[in-house]
């Protein structure tokens, strides 16, 4: 799942909290909309012809124009009855509703008019709303006008969005199942009320509509109804029978009845919902995600879109009805925040200065190969920063960035934020770097010319032509070299092997210490620490790391034995324990007030000045003393020191922690846990790493973390690597864990930015 996570583009909680808004907008109808554009869009460019087997004879406009006063009586009704009948048509729908009228002299007539259509005619029942109550009724036609033969369809349907979507197939009029229309006309039934999708596609101007006076004065006969199934209903304006279709404007009922009996003809409709397309949107986005056609991620978004509402279209041609609103939504809330991450990535991989790309993404690129890496670095760039006005110094990085990229022949110049820059040059130019780089040194021979002053610079080259080691090895081997040039005034230096330097590691330490702790390549890493029960961050601690510029990184172990021989360890100390607290105050003035653990040898206990230097510290930065720990290793030293319990004494009166660090190994003992009132206790990784494969190692891990609870101490554990151990260490009531399973050391800046991301990265 680890690798799985690594490689998708936005983080799982992102994808999931997409996929939550999906499911949301499904269930709660936001989607829809969607959906409508869509089928409205299809009624908007219907394409496909009506079959032609039924047809409309209309109460047109021309015919009520054409009866005296504009009434068209029951009379009239069975005229145009009565002209369907003789002409031929295999059945007629009449939407018109035939309620009893006692005093309608044509209602004997109609009656008549029904009784000889036999069972080819379809009545309609109409069901109305109860004005100012929220109850239906159904109107029936008169018994004495419909007879024994004739059938009964309901006319009703209902609206959504004020548009009429659906349309029962079968419909309960008080209390009794009748089919609609369509179904009537279709010779579908169905045991139950059911409701379908109109199909949109149809082209409501092949529909063929005659004039009922052109029916009734015989200029519409056999030719054009014969065999025909009709639908006698009103089409003139102003009737109030005129539905909004979509994609359509108003349009006559009957011709909705057409349209839907003219859908069940054609098959059966099916609704598969909102869910197979969604499954298929998830699937697709997961594939993106996980794949390397993440770099497409943006093309391949918008094509399941294009595909989702493409299939959509397809399926309705199909008289299958599916929601895609909730996959398109999906898809939309996932491309938001692979959009947002690209940004953040973006701006993080470019020096906001220069415009120009950093040194992360010169590391994230595809490996360098046989390229030379080649580092420029400005002589006393912080002083000139801080000497320049105004926009002095973006104007001093522009103009070195223009005379840099004169080198690059063609690759790409990377500026970091300290007025470093790096480039690669091809194989093929290897040759050619030292006349370049003279070139180069030329060009910065005269000043830059900035606002009304005139800056003299410096610049000094590293060069790394080393085919081994990875993209950041390479870098900040060739960064190390240009680091010498500028302590040697050199023009340029080349990156030596480990192995050309080895012989002076010994007898040069102080000195090396000494350049290293002021060009920066003593640094400190960070390593989070967190609640086992909780997965919750509680602490970081922080750890001194050497890159030395021909032995590359150096263990800890090796530098920091190598700096208590040569009495350095105390300013090495003393510049970790600074680099600590500044980080801790910083995470702190960010909502982050996780405690700050730091390593302090036994040995600098004796110093009396110790734990005033630490309180100025904490002073300077603001930060509380309960919010640091010191870790204390070689006990022996501490037993025999009574300077050193004076010095554990106070640190505690200031408020700060105390922790006994690899206890299990070392002089660490029972009567050392005495001398001290340890607030936590470290079980060493040693035993930790080796407690699920060795009983007596798993013992001193249980016994351990017995003894830090009756002690009221915390108990730690070191070198978790896995989630097994992890697992092991809850059960036995472990408290505090840190090992490369729950974080790897890492410099401070992206651990802040992995913690200040989003509350779920503060938890394992």
């Amino acid at each position: 799942m680890s690798f799985i996570a690594n490689k998708m583009i936005i983080s799982w909680r992102s994808f999931a909290l997409s996929l939550l808004l999906g499911i949301a907008a499904a269930l709660s109808f936001v989607a829809e909309p969607v959906d409508r554009i869509i089928e409205s869009a299809i009624g908007w460019t219907a394409w496909r012809p009506v079959s032609g087997d039924i047809v409309v004879i209309g109460l047109d406009d021309r015919t009520l124009a054409s009866v005296p006063g504009g009434r068209f009586g029951r009379a009239e009704h069975a005229r145009v009855i009565d002209a369907v009948r003789k002409a031929g048509a295999r059945r007629l729908v009449v939407d018109f509703y035939y309620q009893r009228q006692e005093r309608d002299p044509g209602s004997p007539r109609l009656a008549d008019a029904v009784r000889k259509m036999a069972d080819h005619i379809i009545l309609a029942v109409a069901t109305q709303s109860v004005p100012g109550r929220d109850q239906l009724f159904s109107v029936f036609p008169d018994p004495e006008i419909a007879g024994q033969r004739a059938q009964l369809a309901s006319i009703a349907w209902n609206y959504q969005i004020w548009q009429v979507w659906n349309v029962p197939l079968m419909y309960e009029a008080d209390g009794r199942l009748l089919p609609s229309v369509a179904a009537a006309l279709a010779n579908k039934r169905s045991a139950r009320p059911a409701e379908f999708r109109l199909d949109f596609s149809y082209n409501l101007s092949t529909i063929t509509e005659y004039s009922a006076i052109d029916l009734m004065e015989g200029r519409v006969g056999a030719r054009e109804l014969g065999g025909k199934e009709v639908i006698f209903g009103r089409t003139a304006s102003t009737f109030p029978d005129q539905h909004y279709l979509p994609g359509h404007d108003l349009v006559p009922g009957p011709y909705i009845h057409l349209i839907a009996a003219e859908t069940l003809k054609r098959g059966d409709p099916v609704n598969v919902g909102w869910a197979p397309a969604f499954l298929i949107a998830v699937t697709a986005m997961l594939v993106a995600l996980l794949t390397n056609l993440e770099r497409h991620f943006t093309w391949i978004a918008l094509s399941v879109a294009a595909l989702l509402i493409v299939g959509k279209v397809l399926l309705s041609a199909s008289l299958v009805t599916s929601s895609v609103g909730a996959a398109l939504f999906f898809v939309a809330a996932v491309s938001a925040n692979v959009s947002r991450r690209r940004r953040r990535f973006s701006a993080q991989r470019e020096n906001p200065i220069s415009g120009l790309p950093n040194f992360e993404a010169l590391r994230g690129q595809a490996p360098f190969g046989s390229a030379t890496v080649i580092a420029a670095k400005l002589v006393n760039f912080e002083d000139l920063v801080a000497f320049l006005p105004g926009e002095g110094s973006q104007q001093l990085v522009d103009q070195v960035a223009r005379r840099l990229t004169l080198a690059c022949h063609g690759t790409q110049l990377h500026h970091d934020l300290d007025g470093t820059f790096a480039w690669l040059v091809p194989y093929y130019q290897h040759s050619q770097i030292e006349g370049h780089l003279a070139g180069l040194a030329a060009l910065f021979n005269a000043p830059l010319t900035i606002g009304e002053l005139k800056i003299d610079v410096a610049i000094a080259f590293g060069v790394n032509d080393e085919f081994e080691g990875s993209n950041a090895q390479r870098l900040a081997a060739a960064l190390v070299a240009a680091e010498k040039s500028i302590r040697t005034r050199a023009l340029w230096t080349k990156y030596m092997p480990r192995q050309k330097e080895d012989a002076g590691w010994q007898l040069s330490f102080h000195s090396q210490l000494e350049d290293a702790l002021a060009g920066g390549d003593i640094w400190v890493a960070f390593q989070p620490q967190y609640e086992i029960a909780t997965r919750r961050l509680v602490g970081v601690e922080a750890l001194a790391r050497w890159t030395h510029p021909t032995r590359g990184p150096i263990p800890p172990d090796e530098f920091i034995v190598q700096a208590e021989k040569s009495q350095d360890i105390y300013r090495l100390t003393l510049f970790v324990m600074d680099q600590a607290i500044r980080s801790s105050a910083h995470l702190r003035s960010r909502g982050l007030p996780v405690n700050m653990s730091v390593n302090l040898s036994a040995t600098l206990l004796d110093h009396s000045d110790l734990v005033g230097t630490i309180r100025v510290m904490l002073t300077a930065h603001h930060l509380p003393p309960e919010a640091l720990t010191i870790e204390i290793t070689e006990t022996a030293q501490i037993e025999n020191s009574r300077q050193a319990r004076q010095t554990l004494a106070q640190l505690r009166r200031t408020g700060i922690r105390l922790s006994i660090d690899d206890y299990g190994t070392g002089q660490s003992n029972l009567e050392y846990l005495t001398e001290i009132e340890a607030d936590e206790i470290k079980i060493d990784k040693r035993f930790v790493m080796t407690m699920r494969d060795s009983q007596r190692n798993f013992e001193v891990v249980k016994s351990t973390i017995d003894l830090a609870h009756r002690l009221g101490a915390v108990a730690v554990a070191e070198g978790i690597e896995d989630a097994p151990t992890m697992a092991l260490l809850e059960q036995l009531g472990c408290d505090v864990g840190q090992g490369y399973y729950l974080g790897k050391p890492q410099i401070f800046s992206e651990l802040a930015a992995a913690l200040l991301a989003s509350p779920h990265s503060r938890s394992a």
